[in-house]
């Protein structure tokens, strides 16, 4: 391909991006309804198990440590220009994989493979106030709160191990966060998400999707 074709092919791409830009109107308003699927970090229970399972010391071989998310879900309603009332759905888990060295009466030693897991889910209830919003840009600030679950889980292959602390094993049911966050729109229905708080995910980012 010539230099002349190459350059119109590039000539008419621009001219449809920023014709494709320049007609987007995003604009959030009283009515809204925006869903942000996302993704985040950092997984700090991961660093937790690692945690745990090195002060087994040296009875712990093999550590292979695991984890998904935080992940989650944003929905929310615009109840005025400014203003918007939500759910934020976080899900996440860590696990540790290790092998236990155990000596038994007759004096053989043995390996037994142990498996450390927890899942935590949050579901809170989420205030939004959008303090700058143009066609394509949404800037907000975020509280949210409600419910926090975890539960623990612990397979191993060591016979006779008594596993009742793990069920014993409480937490606080609650759960808070605040977030600043940031849309762009890229069409009037479609952008992408970013946002950095405390009480979830660090930070996070995926699409947005307004109705």
């Amino acid at each position: 391909m010539n230099l002349k074709k190459r350059l119109i092919k590039i000539s008419f791409a621009l001219t449809l991006l920023l014709g494709f830009g320049a007609s987007a109107n995003a604009q959030v308003e009283e009515g809204s309804i925006i869903i942000d699927p996302y993704y985040g970090g950092p997984n700090f229970g991961k660093y937790f198990a690692q945690a745990i399972v090195t002060s087994a010391g040296e009875d712990a071989e093999g550590i292979k440590i695991g984890g998904v998310g935080p992940a989650g879900l944003r929905a929310e309603y615009m109840v005025g220009d400014k203003l918007g009332v939500g759910v934020d759905f976080i899900y996440n888990t860590w696990s540790a994989t290790f092998d236990v060295d155990s000596t038994n009466p007759e004096g053989i030693t043995n390996q037994y493979e142990t498996t450390l897991k927890m899942t935590r889910i949050r579901v809170l209830a989420r205030l939004n106030y959008h303090f700058a919003t143009t066609d394509q840009l949404d800037a907000y600030v975020g509280f949210a709160a409600g419910y926090n679950g975890r539960n623990y889980s612990l397979k191993t292959e060591l016979e006779g191990y008594d596993d009742d602390f793990i069920n014993e094993l409480t937490t606080l049911p609650a759960s808070a966060r605040i977030a600043i966050g940031m849309r762009y729109y890229f069409t009037d229905n479609i952008g992408l998400n970013g946002e950095l708080g405390l009480g979830g995910p660090l930070f996070s980012a995926g699409l947005s999707l307004k109705f």
